[in-house]
């Protein structure tokens, strides 16, 4: 083997490695990632496949996915090490494909280092590694996804059979096969008759899982479609932001689409049908309002095709450019990739430490509160939830998923609410089948705040304000989880301007930064503009007086808290009493903790 061959290899060798440290490095679980997790538990206890036992809905996107855990389940392996094993071999594979379809595109034959180039933009790449390592299916799909591309480009015809794993794996495989077939009828490279029979022996492929679903789910579509789609002019605007994250991250700010279009021209027959793919497949995120998860999940799949563009589009136009003729212009590239390179990595690296942070508080936080639940709440316990997935996993719980992820009620009867004000992508949510469904929990993913549309949409019922309320005792401490309310059997009211709740929320957001003046007057607003039954900011209206100097008027608050809530106001008595224990008065203090004993628990 010539010494430039085995040169090489060995860099080739050292990226993967690099790409299996990084991704190691970040050793985090992704929370959606606990939904297929608590499935693939089910499924291998007997339950089937279902989210909650006896409830037949389909929650993920990824059948292959969850079947391939299963299997792996079955042999003995835990499926959370099975899952990142998976994403990581994904993610190799992915690599040693970029090099090798790049080795084998006109012009890089007998090039040496200019074949390293996407490989080596993938290593450096963060969010690439950030979802190799998060437990989701997404690198698996995405080495589909660039293996059917190449046998296709190759005119293999088993790029059939991939692209229907790819299609259970992720449903947009299936977009790109059509995509790639209208390609091949266009340019001729197959006639309309034979494109038929392909499409014919994919549908062949696939319809088993068609009609699995129709006959096991009575769908046909998967859930999570119903739940995250949309065709509001918020969703094309949602889409314009993520793509723009991505070009401002990865994509040199629109470069990576149009240094392409430059240098299509110089194009063969592959790189055509690669920039195809990309572009639609652009546009597919644009039209569905980008990802509800950060660090540009949806453009995973194609960030290899991305960058093959980027490499060849630099080459070509070099290669035909006045300024290099008769000129070596590879030392040229190659400096270029490594500064695209080194923006990749350094540039998002304080973002995804920012998502990796908050995406292990989020896990910890749940998997602790299903932990407590399971401790000591009862074994039939029904809890509604915004972030379903560690929490569901380990509690064990019959759970209500509120953005309708894993529950066809909200799924397909989104209720509609205008004016509630939210970062959250998730927008779907049916507060009235909530409150029907009588849960014994409800847990908000910022403890007492509500901060999806979902949480805020509850305050709205009079049958969630005073038939729930916070508890902080047995364990939870400051986890605040909202606890049905024993007795409650009044008519339920709902409040028409949720202004309220948006104010509170940004109460609590002011009080937790040390912004006490903007605190209580929000919290002062919220109590003004909400209904008499709204009770939660008192408490903070009293906390902010108390720790000013303020007695008489905290005092008055927060019991003006009890009064309303009808002593279920625990962060007011909390507040109240250590108060009075502060001020010698013992015996008010014992009476209100007393009384708190019975009611500030979870059994």
């Amino acid at each position: 083997m010539p010494k430039l061959k085995l040169i090489q290899y060995a860099i080739l060798i050292l990226f993967c490695a690099v790409f299996i440290i990084i991704a190691i490095s970040y050793s985090f679980t992704q929370d959606d990632a606990f939904i297929s997790y608590r499935y693939v538990k089910n499924f291998l206890n007997g339950d089937g496949l279902t989210f909650n036992p006896g409830e037949p809905v389909e929650g993920y996107t990824s059948l292959f996915f969850i079947l391939l855990l299963s299997f792996m389940g079955r042999l003995g392996i835990d499926i959370i090490v099975a899952s990142k094993i998976i994403g990581v071999t994904s993610g190799v594979a992915i690599i040693l494909l970029s090099f090798i379809w790049s080795r084998k595109l006109p012009g890089f034959k007998n090039e040496t280092v200019l074949p390293l180039a996407v490989p080596f933009l993938l290593v450096a790449n963060g969010a690439f590694a950030y979802w190799a390592i998060s437990g989701m299916e997404t690198l698996l799909f995405s080495a589909l996804v660039l293996l059917g591309l190449y046998l296709a480009a190759n005119k293999k015809l088993l790029f059939i059979p991939i692209y229907a794993i790819g299609t259970l794996t992720r449903p947009e495989a299936g977009l790109i096969f059509l995509i790639i077939l209208a390609f091949m009828i266009y340019t001729r490279a197959v006639t309309i008759k034979n494109a038929l029979r392909y499409f014919a022996l994919f549908v062949i492929f696939v319809i088993p899982q068609f009609v699995f679903r129709i006959i096991y789910y009575n769908d046909i579509l998967p859930n999570p479609f119903y739940a995250k789609t949309g065709s509001s002019v918020e969703y094309l605007v949602s889409g314009f932001e993520y793509i723009w994250l991505f070009l401002s991250q990865y994509g040199l700010y629109g470069g990576i689409l149009l240094i392409p279009l430059l240098a299509a021209k110089y194009f063969s027959r592959p790189l055509q049908l690669i920039l195809t793919v990309s572009f639609i497949y652009t546009l597919y995120v644009l039209l569905i309002g980008g990802d509800v998860l950060h660090c540009h999940r949806f453009f995973i799949p194609v960030i290899t095709l991305f960058y093959m563009l980027l490499v060849f589009s630099l080459v070509y136009l070099a290669k035909n450019s006045e300024m290099f003729k008769n000129k070596n212009y590879n030392s040229t590239i190659i400096a270029v990739i490594i500064l695209i390179g080194a923006f990749s990595y350094f540039a998002p690296a304080g973002n995804i430490r920012g998502f990796l942070t908050a995406e292990r508080g989020l896990v910890n936080k749940m998997t602790h509160l299903a932990f407590i639940l399971k401790k000591h709440a009862k074994a039939d316990r029904k809890i509604a939830c915004s972030t379903v997935g560690a929490f569901s996993y380990y509690s064990d719980a019959r759970v209500i998923d509120m953005l309708g992820l894993t529950n066809r009620n909200i799924a397909k009867n989104p209720q509609t609410i205008d004016r509630i004000q939210s970062t959250w992508k998730e927008r779907n949510y049916n507060t009235p089948y909530i409150m029907e469904s009588d849960p014994d929990f409800i847990i908000f993913s910022t403890g007492l705040k509500p901060s999806a549309p979902a949480e805020k949409a509850l305050f709205l019922s009079s049958k969630f304000r005073q038939g729930y309320y916070p508890v902080f005792g047995a364990g939870v401490g400051m986890k605040v989880i909202y606890k049905q309310r024993p007795g409650f059997d009044g008519e339920d009211i709902y409040f028409p301007d949720p202004l309220f709740v948006d104010l509170f929320a940004e109460a609590i957001n002011h009080k937790m930064r040390d912004e006490y003046d903007e605190a209580f007057a929000t919290a002062f607003q919220s109590i003004m503009k909400g209904p008499p039954d709204f009770y939660l900011p008192l408490s903070i209206l009293g906390q902010i007086q108390l720790e000013f100097g303020e007695p008489a008027d905290g005092v008055t608050f927060l019991k003006e808290a009890l009064k309303r809530s009808g002593g279920y106001a625990t962060l007011a008595a909390d507040i109240l009493a250590k108060y009075y224990e502060a001020t010698g008065d013992s015996a008010a203090a014992e009476e209100i903790n007393l009384a708190q004993l019975k009611i500030n628990r979870l059994d």
